[in-house]
């Protein structure tokens, strides 16, 4: 606004008085004067009453009444007064003078043109129509408050004789004894079949009601049952009290069975014959195909040699005959064990599949009473295959990638889990790739969970330890020989003590040996060298079978050995002392070595959807109770960090860095004129006891504590020493 409209505007409404234009006039606004009550009187109606009330009591002004809502209502009433019951059930509403009234019906009243008395009819009306719907129609219940309206409905009717029937069959469940359920794995709330009206309303679970049929509603989906009948707590009391006596094994028809073969002989077989001898014949050699063998991989051919023809003129040729074979690979066994002929393994035209079923369903396994009988594959005679780990008593399972390993170890597994429960064999497994067996976690025949932190895993192998020295402690006691000689002399003696095979398997041991560096050394030759007598045996598998990795004194504990294909005759020889896994053909062609016997077969195949249906199965009967879990492991590791040998200089280095506020390692071997290896560990224990932060990377450790907290660390570290 400019100076001059401004100044015109301020003389406007204000009339005679001269203001700069900066300035604002004082003024004092005048109220009106109020009309006197008379005139108040006239004006006012009542929307309900008319003219006829009291300009007094619009408000009741009695602080005798104040808070009391009945009492001021009452002030407005002209009738006597009805009871609330009464109003309610007449009105639709215990105070039914008193409504709201639209503007619309606010001026005709005005008017004159409409009464209360007919706005209170009109209520009465709609009240009725609301009112009677109620009565003569049933209420839709939508299906989000369905269960709401069940609830309610039940709340309506008399109990029924039924509930109080599931009622003690509910108390009855509760008096049994009770279990410490901190040792198994978490319960599923759908296994759960009776429990109490306190826990269901403690779950906000509704529980079950009964409809009749007039009831209306909208069947909701299928719920999905557990697998068994029996509830968690029941499983549980089942398995610690009946020892497992209500367990079903796994039937076999999980497994896949390969299909019938065609019988009669193929031509291809009569062309690689004459083949073969048409080459010994090219190379002067007195000798002929005089049987053959033929397996799901291989076809094995044997020669019979003339009078003073040496054996080694045959692998001499071995190469040769590979050739005119046109064949992927060659293997020659000279001479066959318990044979007077030459064997030429060749690769068949056409590859047939092995599956786990074609073994397993065998009355020679299936009759076994050996808790530790495995399946593992058709020979070249395509015979089933079996071992026992008690009579291994330790093994070694190596080969390279996709040649058959981790099949091999799941087939082993899937025989223990087929032929025990989980009170006979328990597992032990050490996956430090994290995937190969994560399909058998939480089954009940698991020490611990699988373990896949090297850490862990040391701390695993020295609780093995201590239990192979516990367990030679008891058979001492008993003065029994080994596991078979204890349970089967003192099985009724009244201290009797379970004593369960322990398997323990390591899926990649070179990795394990790696990073887990003298330890893990000296966990697996104490295991390999002692724990067969009582009944702890381990598998190792691997897919680098070096020499720098596999060292002779533990190869010299592993006596049985799976060799899969490996890329050289150097790694065979690691594997299995002499040349031939490096001809095999993969996908669970192995050679199997025994007893100091070599023999050639096919693995079993165990798909990953046979594996689960089978944990599955195991899983719906019992839950793991764990001996102990990975926290204990975790405090057991920190606990051996805290007792280690404390080093000379660790007190003058924890308060030189605390001092220089940082920790290089570089400064501290200046500084004191030690080695880095020293240095290295000092720091390590500086870190166990949390004075510096852990080591991240290229970035300095950070010093955690000041003076005074370091002082009582270092007391507490005295005191230990």
């Amino acid at each position: 606004m400019k100076k001059k409209t401004k100044a015109k505007y301020l003389e406007r409404i204000l009339p005679g008085t001269k203001r700069t234009p900066d300035s604002r006039p004082f003024f004092i606004p005048q109220i009106n004067k109020l009309e006197d009550k008379e005139t108040l009187k006239q004006k006012f109606v009542s929307p309900i009453f008319g003219k006829s009330v009291k300009d007094e009591v619009t408000v009741p002004n009695d602080h005798k009444y104040l808070g009391d809502i009945d009492k001021k209502y009452d002030a407005f009433r002209k009738t006597k007064k009805l009871t609330k019951e009464e109003a309610k059930k007449r009105y639709g509403d215990s105070y039914y003078e008193f409504f709201s009234v639209s503007n619309k019906d606010l001026s005709k009243i005005h008017q004159g043109d409409l009464s209360a008395d007919d706005i209170l009819k009109k209520k009465q009306e709609e009240v009725a129509i609301e009112v009677t719907p109620m009565i003569e129609k049933p209420v839709e219940v939508p299906m989000e408050d369905f269960f709401g309206a069940a609830k309610e409905f039940e709340e309506s009717k008399e109990r029924t004789p039924m509930d109080d029937v599931l009622r003690d069959i509910a108390n009855s469940n509760n008096n049994h004894e009770e279990l410490d359920e901190n040792r198994f794995s978490p319960m599923e709330e759908d296994d759960i079949l009776f429990e109490s009206e306190s826990d269901l309303a403690k779950k906000k679970i509704e529980p079950e009601v009964a409809f009749d049929d007039d009831f209306d509603y909208v069947e909701s989906a299928p719920i999905k049952k557990s697998p068994l009948p029996t509830s968690t707590i029941e499983k549980i009391r089942k398995q610690v009290v009946n020892d497992y006596d209500d367990y079903n094994f796994p039937p076999v028809t999980i497994f896949k069975k390969s299909k019938p073969k065609a019988e009669g002989e193929a031509s291809w077989i009569q062309e690689q014959i004459d083949v073969i001898n048409q080459t010994l014949l090219s190379f002067d050699i007195d000798g002929s195909v005089s049987a053959y063998t033929k397996g799901p991989t291989v076809t094995r051919y044997e020669i019979s040699l003339g009078a003073g023809v040496q054996i080694k003129k045959i692998t001499g040729i071995s190469d040769n005959i590979q050739m005119n074979l046109s064949a992927l690979s060659l293997r020659i066994e000279a001479p066959i064990p318990g044979k007077n002929t030459v064997g030429v393994e060749v690769p068949n035209k056409v590859r047939e599949s092995v599956f786990f079923g074609d073994v397993v369903d065998n009355v020679k396994f299936l009759q076994s009473t050996d808790p530790l009988y495995l399946a593992i594959g058709l020979d070249i005679d395509a015979k089933p295959v079996y071992t026992s780990i008690e009579n291994m008593p330790h093994g070694l399972v190596a080969g390279s990638t996709q040649s058959g390993k981790s099949v091999c170890i799941a087939s082993m597994i899937a025989s223990l889990l087929y032929k025990n429960k989980p009170d006979q064999v328990k597992l032990l497994l050490i996956d430090p790739k994290k995937v190969d067996l994560q399909q058998f976690s939480d089954i009940p025949h698991l020490v611990t969970p699988i373990i896949d932190e090297p850490k862990l895993a040391i701390e695993a192998l020295k609780w093995a330890v201590m239990e192979m020295e516990r367990r030679y402690d008891v058979l001492k006691k008993f003065k029994s020989v080994d596991v078979k000689d204890y349970y089967r002399r003192r099985l009724n003696d009244p201290e009797f003590e379970k004593m369960p095979r322990i398997v323990i398997i390591v899926e990649e041991a070179s990795d394990l040996l790696i990073s887990g560096g003298p330890e893990i050394e000296e966990g697996i030759l104490k295991l390999t060298q002692k724990s067969r007598a009582v009944g702890i045996h381990l598998l190792l598998a691997t897919q680098r079978p070096s020499a720098d990795i596999l060292k002779g004194a533990i190869k010299a504990n592993l006596p049985t050995r799976f060799a899969f294909k490996v890329p050289s005759s150097t790694d065979s020889s690691v594997v299995l002392d002499t040349t031939g896994a490096e001809k095999l053909l993969g996908k669970g062609d192995m050679l199997l070595s025994e007893n100091g016997l070599i023999r050639r077969l096919q693995g079993a195949y165990l798909s990953p959807e046979e594996i689960e249906e089978l944990t599955e199965f195991i899983k719906g009967q019992a839950y793991p109770q764990y001996l102990f879990t990975h926290e204990k492991l975790i405090s057991a590791s920190k606990t051996a960090e805290a007792v280690l040998e404390i080093d000379e200089l660790f007190g003058d280095i924890a308060r030189y860095v605390v001092e220089e506020d940082r920790c290089s390692l570089n400064k501290i071997t200046q500084e004191f004129g030690i080695g880095f290896n020293r240095a290295t560990q000092i720091v390590s224990s500086l870190e166990s006891h949390g004075i510096v932060s852990e080591n991240a990377g290229t970035k300095p450790r950070e010093v955690l504590v000041g003076y005074e907290r370091l002082e009582e660390i270092l007391q507490s570290v005295g005191k230990k020493a």
